[in-house]
């Protein structure tokens, strides 16, 4: 189960499909999920087939509180943060890809805290700008 879990291309799918609606990363992983399965089965039975049921937890938990955050954030912040999310999950996706291909043995897994970093940093960004702006109109 943990192979199908720790890939970047789960929680950035599942991040796309809950803020922009877009699930073509989510349905693009469910093929490779879906083939591997199919090889692991054959291999060590049919309990592998149960771990579609704790993947379809993990990535609908993350889908349904990305698509819920809407009521926390201003559409103006959450367009920033999408934007930048986005730029991170690219290069999160590109880095797997050179893991995949065998250039450098980058641990992507690893890199899964930077999706959170984004988001405070543009919060963090956001709301400063905001408060200099109204500095600047006082004065």
């Amino acid at each position: 189960m943990y192979i199908f879990v720790v890939g970047a291309v789960g929680i950035v799918g599942s991040l796309d499909s809950g803020l922009r609606g877009d699930h073509t990363v989510l349905f693009t992983k469910s093929l490779i999920d879906g083939t591997l399965v199919i090889s692991l089965t054959s291999t060590f039975g049919i309990g592998i087939m149960f771990s579609a049921l704790s993947i379809f937890i993990f990535q609908a938990a993350i889908t349904i509180l990305a698509a819920q955050i809407d009521c926390f954030i201003s559409s103006d912040l959450m367009d920033q943060m999408i934007g930048e999310i986005t730029g991170t999950g690219g290069i999160m996706i590109f880095a797997l890809g050179i893991r995949m291909i065998r250039i450098l043995n980058i641990r992507v897994a690893n890199l899964l805290p930077t999706i959170l970093f984004t988001v405070i940093l543009v919060a963090a960004l956001y709301y400063w700008d905001s408060a200099f702006q109204s500095i600047i109109q006082i004065f």
